[in-house]
């Protein structure tokens, strides 16, 4: 077979050119300079849901009669709690422990195991309400059967909540950009441009009530009704942002 002399030629030239590594790609231009700063937002809402906690405690020597005591007492509130303006109705907790006691040993002989000596029976329940309802319903349904309250707080609305957040984030935002303006024309550099934003901080502080127990013996008198005072939460947010910039 003939090759003319064009086509070797031809792949003279271009074999070479095959047979070189290729050139690495042109360096990146480097970034402009940049500054970070971080802002914060706070807004302080009103607390208008409190979040209660009931109890229900029975304590006697056969297991049976506590069982039976914290079941019937349990159960009339839990109706009268349905028939209130409450959500989130739920039993958080039930048990019933033996309660021990010590046996004096018999002279001469080995300490007896402890022995059984009753029973403590609980339950507990949990709601929400609104805030200027929980001192009547509190008291309404200790009157019936609950004898303690416990882990109380109150707190914002879910869209109240929201809303707030929503604030905080506007407010954090431009705090990070005023703190970064004020901080290129101080030092008499030019804003460039937004590098990158970070918004993933929250605070969320609910209002809890005091740690103190409430009790009530199951045939103490009515009480009048408690008041209960909201107050407010603070939610806040944090906005992290980086700035390019360039000299004037």
């Amino acid at each position: 077979m003939k090759i003319s002399a064009a086509l070797v030629a031809v792949l003279v030239l271009i074999s070479p050119a095959l047979a070189q590594p290729p050139r690495p790609d042109a360096p990146n231009p480097p970034a402009p300079p940049s500054v970070a700063v971080q802002g914060s937002g706070e807004v302080r809402v009103p607390n208008t849901v409190a979040v209660v906690q009931l109890g229900f405690e029975a304590a006697g020597p056969e297991e049976p009669a506590v069982r039976e005591d914290i079941t019937r007492r349990s159960q009339a509130v839990l109706a009268a709690l349905k028939e209130e303006k409450i959500t989130r109705l739920q039993t958080t907790g039930v048990g019933i422990r033996p309660q021990f006691g010590n046996v004096q040993p018999e002279p001469g002989k080995r300490p007896a195991p402890p022995k059984i000596t009753g029973y403590l029976g609980q339950v507990t329940v949990s709601f929400n309400t609104p805030v200027d309802e929980a001192g009547r319903i509190i008291t309404a349904m200790m009157n019936l059967g609950a004898n303690s309250v416990s882990n109380m707080f109150t707190e914002p609305t879910d869209e109240a909540r929201r809303k707030a957040e929503n604030e905080a984030l506007s407010l954090a935002a431009k705090d990070a950009e005023a703190q970064a303006r004020a901080l290129l024309a101080a030092l008499d550099l030019k804003w460039a441009g937004i590098r990158s934003i970070d918004a993933t901080g929250e605070h969320f502080s609910p209002r809890p009530m005091p740690r103190a127990t409430m009790m009530m013996a199951e045939d103490a008198a009515p009480s009048p009704s408690l008041d209960i005072q909201g107050g407010e939460s603070v939610i806040s947010r944090q906005v992290s942002m980086v700035v390019e910039f360039t000299s004037l």
